[in-house]
Order: structure tokens, then sequence, then C-alpha cells
């Protein structure tokens, strides 16, 4: 996330509590950037151990079937701009409005929440681009857990889910035999997954700058801040997305089985590792700047000091040339044949005696 995509999200996060000031909790506002007037999509993956069947509805409208079935339904919203609709899904659904609240501003922090048998839990998910200057996208995505069902919202299309929709097209691994709750755990999973492959790119520029730091290049404070505040940036994510993965571990009740809860469990170790790495990134960042600052000195150290002894070595040798050359019209040393190769001899063992003694002193 560029600098101004991080002042941007800072504005909306104020604007959005701007916009809701007085109104009563729970109001359907959508807080995010304007968008053009253009239609959501919502995609449908309904299965059970035996079939699987997808398809994309035109509205909310139409998904009143898939509320109670003994098969497992995902849905998934692809732009949350149209408020309307995002409540009428939830409340088709049965979505708390507070809930609704939350998924329709995409600066919420990232949370678990359980209500009843339904869960809510919202995360953010890291997409790499091919910008070098805005090597990672982070965008809200909310997840409603629910009995048989399980609801998932994005601001935007393009998702770092693939690979779970081709394991269920598949049937392969667990996701066709388990219930829902595996499969809010397998949507997790994908999202702190590509945390690894966001760090992986993120963990390139760290490795360039610590060449430039070890080299005779200047360093661009510019881009040692960029990438100090995307590493923060990114850590505002991770942090609580581990919290929000905790919560899910102490869930009491039928929204989590118990055959469950370790692979959630396994996914908090994942969280965790993303957030030492993270960690090791931002002191590399800061100890490569320091690296730099303290060879940069040295540097100009050994110059000063190169410096120092050609100036305190030529010192005398200017004394006693300017000595000789005052116009005083009674100088007897000027008369005498052996004066100018004396005054040589003189000044060139005075030079040679100084360069003997700093070597002593292991000054040169």
């Amino acid at each position: 996330m560029s600098i101004a995509s991080r002042r941007r999200r800072r504005r909306q996060s104020i604007q959005a509590a701007r916009q809701k000031a007085g109104a009563p909790p729970g109001t359907a506002i959508y807080t995010g950037e304007t968008l053009p007037d253009t239609p959501i999509t919502v995609q449908i993956l309904d299965y059970d151990p035996e079939s699987v069947q997808e398809l994309e509805a035109a509205n909310t409208n139409e998904l009143g079937p898939y509320q109670t079935r003994d098969r497992v339904t995902w849905i998934n919203l692809d732009g949350i701009h149209r408020a309307e609709e995002v409540q009428a899904l939830g409340k088709a659904f049965g979505v708390h409005p507070l809930w609704i609240e939350d998924v329709l501003n995409p600066t919420s922090r990232p949370k678990a929440e359980v209500y009843q048998d339904r869960v809510l839990v919202i995360t953010r998910m890291a997409l790499t681009t091919d910008d070098p200057n805005n090597p990672v996208n982070i965008e809200q995505v909310s997840l409603v857990l629910g009995p048989g069902w399980v609801l998932t919202f994005q601001e935007h299309p393009g998702d770092v889910w693939g690979a779970v929709r081709d394991r269920i097209r598949a049937g392969g691994g667990r996701v066709r035999r388990r219930r829902e709750d595996y499969l809010l755990h397998a949507l997790l999973d994908a999202v702190v997954d590509h945390y690894f492959t966001a760090l992986e790119a993120l963990e390139a520029q760290v490795d360039a700058l610590e060449d430039e730091a070890l080299s005779i290049m200047d360093v661009d404070l510019k881009k040692v801040y960029a990438l100090k505040g995307e590493l923060a940036a990114f850590r505002q994510v991770v942090w609580p997305t581990r919290e929000a993965v905790g919560a899910l571990l102490r869930v009491e009740g039928e929204a989590i089985q118990p055959e469950t809860v370790p692979y959630f469990r396994d996914l908090y170790d994942h969280v965790v590792q993303v957030m030492d790495i993270l960690e090791t990134s931002r002191e590399r960042v800061m100890s490569a700047f320091e690296l730099h600052l303290a060879i940069t000195g040295h540097r100009l150290n050994e110059i000063m000091r190169v410096l120092t002894v050609v100036s305190t070595v030529f010192i005398p040798l200017t004394f006693i040339a300017g000595v000789y050359g005052m116009n005083f019209r009674y100088m007897p040393e000027l008369d005498q044949p052996w004066a100018y190769p004396a005054v040589w001899v003189l000044m060139l063992s005075m030079a040679a005696g100084m360069g003997i003694w700093f070597k002593t002193r292991r000054w040169m």
C-alpha cells in the first residue's frame, strides 16, 4: 500500500466516523470510496460430498432458497458500495444490523465476533501487484458464518480464494466432506497464506535496501520511509487478525465444531509466524538504515582524517615558505649559496618526521 493509499485510508476512517455521527447504531451506510454506479456480483457455490452447483445471482432476492439446506452454501458478494443490496442480503440470512454496518465500512478493524449461531470475521486480503512502488494492495473482506452457509463481502472483484474454489469444484481434500465451519477456515487460511506471498515481495525490497546500505550508493530516504510505512500498515492488518483467529478458538457452541478447532489452531500458528517475520523485517529496515548512516559516517571520518593529516603536514611548511617570502630588505640567509637547498632539506625533513610520527600513532 503506497503512502497515498495509506493517507486515503486514514481519511476514510475519519470520514466514516463523521458520516455516521448522529445516526442510530446499525445504520447501513457505505463509508468507502465513491464508486461508479456499477451492479454488484453475487457468486454462489452450493455443494455436498456428492455434487457441487455453481451459479451467479442477478440480485440478492434470489438467495432465499439457500438459507436453510443440508448442503453447504458459499455466497460471495463483490462490491459493497450498494448498501441496500448488502443490507438485503444480511437481512435475508439474519445477520445482525451492527455487523452489516461494519461490513459497509472498509476501514473496520479486523476482528471476530459471535452472536447466537452466527460468526462475523473481518480481516484484510493482501494482493500482490506488479507496481514496484506499491507491491501490496490491502483490501478488506468480511465473512459471516451461519448454519449451512458462509457469506463473504468484498470491496472489489478479485480475491485470493481461487484455490478454494478449485478444491470445491474438484472435490479434493476435506472441504467437500466438512461443514461450513471448515469452509470458513479454508477461506481464512487462503487469506493468511497470501500474507506470506505479500511478505515475500516486501522482503525483496528489504534485501535490496540492505544491499544499498552496504554499498557506496546513497540510500533513498523516501524509499526507506515508504517501506517502513508498508510494513507498519501490514502490521496493523496482521496483529488484529491474530486476535480474531484467537477469538475463534474460544467460540463455544455449534458454530465451530470441535473437530475443526485444530485447524483454526494451526491457522493461528501461521498468523503468529507472519507476525514474527513482519517484526523481523521492520527491524531489518531500521538496522539497514542505521548501518548506512554508520558506513557513511565512517567514510566521512576517513576523508576528514586524510585531509587533517595533509593539512597538518603542510602547515609548518607553509610557515617556512611564508617567512622566507617576506619582503624585508635585510635577511642574511638569502645571500648564502646554501640557503635554498638548506630550506628544502629542512622542509622535507619536517614532512618526513611528521609522516613517521603519524605512522607510529596509527593515524595514517
